[in-house]
């Protein structure tokens, strides 16, 4: 569907030149609507001497259509002469493809033929590939009926390529058809029942309207091209009541946002608005978001011709925030550059240029994304590439230790045989049969520890791609979540820095986001922090005695007051005197990421249990909450490097999963082991076990 901003552009002067001509045979038709066929022909006999050229092929071409149902060969003559007077390609194909037409009607195949591939020729010079599928289907049936099967069935499939891109089907259901002639004439009734079956599929389908729905949007569109917004809002009605007759709501929706498009670039902002608004209520009745935004985009812009710029701002407003939401970047990035252009209309300067700013960010987000992504490629397949070289490497050495083995072996053959012969060198064979066999088992040991080696590198190669994969999702957080927490902040404290700013009604939900937005921030780049120093010099590992009951409790305090913010009750089960032997830094890290996780995914007034038991040379850990739960297939990509999955909070807090893999990590560091079982909507309990005493 086009963008209401994309302003209709002057059609090319071939297409002025057919639809000059298409309204000279309209208004012949107009002023002469009453007279008899006879009269018509009369008429246009009278007018053939003053006219010029392209006039003369335009009478010449109606007098063929006239003479076509009583007169074929006068129509022939007619159409000829059409041919023969007009400088227009595109009138020359028309008339080129007329011709073939009726050479069709009388038989005459190979006339019919020539005719098409003069037509063919013509959509080439022309570069019209609509134009060069219709004479490719056309050429499909004279070269049937001349029996050219081989030509009927190229042709039918090259028209075939465009008209299923297109998704037209009338057109479909015509080479449907000649394509299952083909066929049957082949005798191959499978290929033949095949695409018949599709050309039935479209009849019941459409039960004989989707044609003419077709037909309807396809003039609509040439209407709107050519600035006609009055007949091309009246098909467009004609393929929205089609659209209602099919029960095709989501048509509806597309159709009715497509009148709003039309009616706002005619400059009929009541109609427009009147359609965007019907657009809006259906589909949100559908929850089609891109549709949506376009309502709302769309409403955003009328209203700002209306001058009611409250309306205008809340319109674009809702258009960004479903946008933003749905990660639908060019709706968001329009609906940023309505609202800084409206608050710039309000004289709200500051407003206007951060919403600019914000437009801006959106295009460099996605120039930054894309090309951290091509430099991460180009690494991982530098680094493959390296890997696989030494791969070619070890195995060309192992050919060559091979090659040396086979040539140790025979010459050990041949000493054998002339100890054998010799028996006065039997001392001679004894020591070289030793010391042959010496060297087959060096070799053979050499062998194996090459085939380990190149198994060692496999699996580098393998562990390379995964880290590569890892390297990825980190540049990804950075670059995207830090950012937009970053981005979110500057805008709230942008618009508290303003001097017309005044709270509303929404500032403490607005604020209480703020809160979110830095808390998560910290999260994230603790736990970044604790990644990067593990992955560049290691984490310093110190286990020693450590009782569970007071770290637990540490780390309730400490996240005390975000469960506060939800009404959350965080509640220390554990039994007092248990201890693991752990490092303490490793364990508060896993602890305060499993309960600030559950925070999370709790809803406002849940509850959350730490508990921990005894079971012999273990205790268990578990943190237990009521919250949304997680999906089994959510489950199943826990803990993974690759496909760890993220998802909102209950108040629409981020997470980027970083936190579980450092819990992972650091658990079996001190070896242990973390399990997670959850119900979706009922609550989720992430177990965490370890050990008593060292091992």
């Amino acid at each position: 569907m086009d963008r209401v901003l994309s302003w209709p552009k002057p059609p090319p002067p071939d297409l002025l030149r057919v639809i000059r001509t298409l309204l000279f045979f309209l208004l012949t038709s107009f002023f002469v609507p009453v007279f008899s066929q006879q009269q018509q022909i009369d008429s246009l006999l009278n007018a053939l001497p003053g006219s010029d050229n392209e006039q003369q092929s335009v009478i010449n071409m109606r007098l063929a259509q006239l003479h076509s149902n009583t007169n074929i060969v006068k129509a022939l003559d007619y159409a000829s002469q059409a041919l023969g007077t007009t400088q227009s390609n595109n009138q020359k194909l028309t008339v080129s493809l007329y011709i073939g037409a009726l050479y069709l009607r009388i038989g005459n195949g190979n006339k019919a033929i020539e005719s098409y591939n003069q037509a063919l020729l013509l959509s080439a010079d022309n570069n019209n590939p609509e134009a060069k599928a219709k004479v490719q289907s056309a050429l499909g049936g004279a070269y049937f009926i001349t029996g050219n099967l081989g030509e009927s069935l190229n042709n039918y499939l090259q028209s075939l390529r465009y008209y299923e891109l297109k998704n037209e089907p009338g057109s479909l259901v015509n080479i449907y058809n000649g394509l299952a002639n083909i066929y049957e004439k082949q005798n191959n009734f499978s290929k033949a029942l095949e695409y018949n079956l599709k050309a039935i599929t479209i009849y019941e389908s459409s039960s004989n309207k989707l044609r003419a729905l077709v037909g309807y949007e396809q003039i609509g569109n040439m209407y709107v091209k050519q600035g006609n917004y009055n007949k091309a809002s009246e098909y467009l009605t004609r393929s929205l009541k089609l659209y209602s007759d099919l029960k095709n709501v989501a048509g509806e929706t597309s159709t009715r946002i497509q009148l709003g498009n039309i009616n706002f670039k005619a400059g009929r902002y009541d109609e427009a608005e009147f359609y965007y608004t019907q657009g809006l209520g259906s589909s949100k009745k559908l929850k089609m978001l891109p549709l949506e935004v376009a309502s709302y985009n769309g409403l955003a812009l009328t209203y700002e011709r209306k001058r009611l710029y409250d309306k205008a701002i809340a319109s674009a407003k809702n258009a960004a925030r479903i946008a933003q939401a749905s990660n639908l970047k060019i709706e968001l990035d329009m609906a940023y550059e309505i609202l800084s252009r409206l608050y710039k209309t309000t004289s709200e300067t500051d407003k206007a240029t951060t919403f600019q700013n914000l437009s801006k960010e959106i295009k460099d987000s996605l120039y930054n994304d894309s090309t951290l992504k091509q430099l991460a490629d180009l690494q991982l397949r530098f680094e493959s590439e390296k890997k696989q070289r030494q791969i070619d490497v070890q195995q060309k050495q192992q050919e060559v230790l091979a090659s040396e083995l086979l040539r140790e072996r025979q010459f050990r053959n041949s000493i054998i045989g002339a100890l054998v012969s010799v028996m006065l060198a039997f001392v001679v064979f004894i020591y070289l049969f030793t010391q042959n066999k010496r060297i087959a088992r060096s070799l053979i040991k050499q062998k194996k520890e090459l085939e380990q080696t190149t198994t060692e590198i496999l699996k580098q190669k393998e562990e390379l791609g995964q880290l590569n994969n890892v390297k990825d999702r980190f540049f990804s957080i950075i670059s995207h979540d830090l950012r937009n927490n970053l981005t979110t902040m500057k805008l709230y404290f942008d618009l508290v820095g303003n001097p017309d700013y005044v709270p509303d009604e929404d500032n403490a939900g607005l604020t209480r986001q703020i809160s979110y937005s830095v808390e998560n921030t910290i999260d994230l780049l603790e736990n970044l922090l604790v990644w990067a120093q593990a992955q560049i010099k290691g984490v310093e590992f110190n286990p020693h005695q450590l009782e569970v009951s007071p770290l637990v409790q540490d780390n309730i305090n400490l996240l005390s007051g975000t469960a506060h913010h939800k009404n959350i009750s965080l509640i220390n089960n554990t039994q007092p005197g248990l201890s693991v032997f752990a490092d303490a830094d490793m364990i508060n890290l896993v602890v305060r990421n499993l309960v600030s996780n559950a925070i999370k995914f709790t809803h406002a007034g849940g509850q959350i249990n730490i508990s921990a038991v005894s079971k012999g040379t273990i205790v268990e850990l578990e943190i237990a909450d009521n919250g949304v739960g997680i999906s089994k297939e959510a489950m199943d990509k826990l803990f993974t490097k690759i496909q760890n999955p993220t998802t909102l909070g209950t108040g629409n807090e981020k997470g980027t999963g970083l936190g579980l893999l450092l819990c992972k990590e650091f658990v079996e560091r001190n070896g242990g082991q973390i399990a997670v079982k959850s119900t979706e909507g009922k609550g989720s309990t992430f177990t965490v076990s370890l050990p008593v005493k060292p091992a």
